[in-house]
């Protein structure tokens, strides 16, 4: 009992240091101790606050439902832990736990992702071309930016597009997307 006591105690602590709503730290203290304790060694490596903590338990409420496992579970996977040992700072760790957790959260949208961009890669452009996506692949959209200094730069790249039409390697970067 002592020792939940004293994981109560830091809890109360944190929340207190990083200033956190009675009702984000309601929220965490709803979970088992075992889950709570776990998200307090993450919390404790990258110093959330308040918005950043809201993200979290979303997330690792989404996923332990949908994948019915336990917070402590989700944070012993391989990827989350070696994004926590990502070298550099707060900010860099971070990002790097958000962008796991995001993959684990959005599995199909991770796919879609590696879909487009092998495709996007499969097409093989020079440095002239650049072919670009909405963000979280939201809308139907492609944009290809072109860069050329002369007209002869401009014919090349155009012949190279054409080339990529013809024998179907565009049409790839559409199925990919497709599957949205």
């Amino acid at each position: 009992m002592a020792k939940q006591d004293e994981q109560e105690r830091q809890i109360a602590d944190y929340a207190q240091r990083k200033r956190l709503s009675g009702t984000t730290l309601a929220r965490w203290q709803a979970w088992p101790a075992t889950d709570q304790a776990a998200l307090f060694s993450l919390l404790q490596d990258l110093q959330c606050g308040e918005n950043h903590l809201r993200d979290v338990l979303d997330w690792f409420e989404e996923i332990a439902a949908r994948d019915e496992q336990t917070v402590a579970d989700i944070l012993g996977r391989q990827e989350l832990r070696s994004a926590r040992a990502t070298p550099g700072s707060r900010h860099d760790k971070l990002k790097a736990v958000k962008t796991v957790l995001r993959k684990i959260r959005y599995p199909h949208l991770t796919r879609l992702g590696e879909n487009v961009r092998q495709a996007v890669k499969v097409l093989n452009l020079d440095r002239t071309s650049q072919v670009s996506f909405p963000s979280d692949f939201e809308g139907d959209e492609v944009t290809l930016t072109l860069t050329v200094r002369t007209i002869h730069e401009l014919r090349d790249v155009l012949s190279q597009l054409q080339q990529r039409l013809d024998d179907g390697r565009f049409q790839r970067v559409f199925d990919a997307l497709d599957e949205v």
